[in-house]
């Protein structure tokens, strides 16, 4: 189904412009939000007559969305949640939480357009992402803290030794696999010199 969009939607189109979706989105949100009207002649007519509007529009919008990007890109918010053993949480953060954090600091944003990183099972620091305009979407720092500041201190420590094990762990693997490398260069280039000692002996027979 062909609808006019009246409004910029974000991961579809810009206002004045013409798309297609499925028959229950355009009755069910867009057409009832007034968000977007039907292909019908009269309203293709005026969107001829309204073309100039529709482009004024979208210059806002864009330059609206480019000073919202400015403010949110690199901006970091704390979200406060309860976990369990090493951290963990009850459930998980989700674009409702983003969203409400985002609020909380003046920033409106539908949970549509916003996406993490990766799925939040435990405290830490992550990436979010909100996109502002179907042009436009900006990085941000969520850091997921205990609403326990004592236990937040411990299960930080924690976490911050867990790492700096593993990264430990990692350095040594990649030694043990660089000497491994090399040794078998040497190895092969051990062969190689026998094989060509074995074929000049072979020569001055």
């Amino acid at each position: 189904m062909k609808v006019i969009l009246l409004e910029d939607i974000n991961n579809l189109g810009q206002a004045g412009e013409i798309v297609e979706v499925k028959r229950g989105y355009a009755n069910n949100y867009l057409l009832r939000q007034k968000l977007a009207v039907r292909t019908t002649k009269e309203n293709l007519n005026t969107l001829k007559t309204q073309q100039k509007a529709f482009e004024a529009k979208r210059a806002r919008n864009l330059a609206e969305a480019q000073e919202k990007a400015e403010k949110i890109s690199g901006e970091e918010f704390t979200i406060k949640v309860k976990t369990g053993e090493a951290g963990r949480l009850f459930g998980s953060v989700t674009t409702i939480d983003l969203a409400e954090v985002l609020a909380d600091n003046g920033y409106m944003a539908d949970r549509r357009d916003l996406s993490l990183s990766e799925n939040i099972k435990e405290i830490g620091t992550y990436t979010a992402n909100i996109k502002l305009h179907p042009e436009i979407s900006v990085n941000f720092t969520i850091h997921v803290e205990d609403e326990d500041p004592e236990k937040q201190k411990v299960l930080a420590q924690a976490k911050l030794a867990a790492e700096a094990k593993n990264a430990a762990e990692k350095a040594v693997a990649e030694e043990v696999a660089e000497a491994k490398e090399v040794a078998d260069q040497i190895e092969a280039a051990l062969a190689e010199s026998e094989e060509e000692t074995e074929a000049d002996s072979e020569v001055n027979e």
